[in-house]
């Protein structure tokens, strides 16, 4: 299994271009399936959600399978808000703990 780099706090669209450009050029040298870690995410954006769901497009036309490990709160929360949990969040995903 490969692991990509942990998502930032901050998954916005003032990071978004950086690490698209970044998990591009990484992610024909990685083997599937792949996996990122999700529990630091504190802010996300629809930029944000666009970004991992490129990246999961990207990694499937290239036969690789995306897994999105310990998705926080607040990116379980957007990704149900846009609709496409479906598509980034699997149901036994482990959350952060609650406070």
């Amino acid at each position: 299994m490969n692991t990509l780099p942990p998502l930032p706090a901050e998954l916005t669209i003032y990071t978004a271009s950086d690490l698209h450009r970044q998990w591009l050029t990484d992610l024909p040298a990685l083997e599937a399936p792949l996996t990122v870690d999700g529990s630091a995410v504190s802010e996300i954006d629809a930029a944000g959600l666009q970004l991992l769901l490129s990246l999961r497009h990207h990694a499937l036309l290239q036969g690789q399978t995306l897994q999105l490990e310990r998705p926080s709160a607040a990116l379980r929360a957007a990704a149900q808000a846009l609709g496409v949990q479906t598509q980034l969040v699997q149901d036994d995903d482990a959350t952060e703990p609650q406070p």
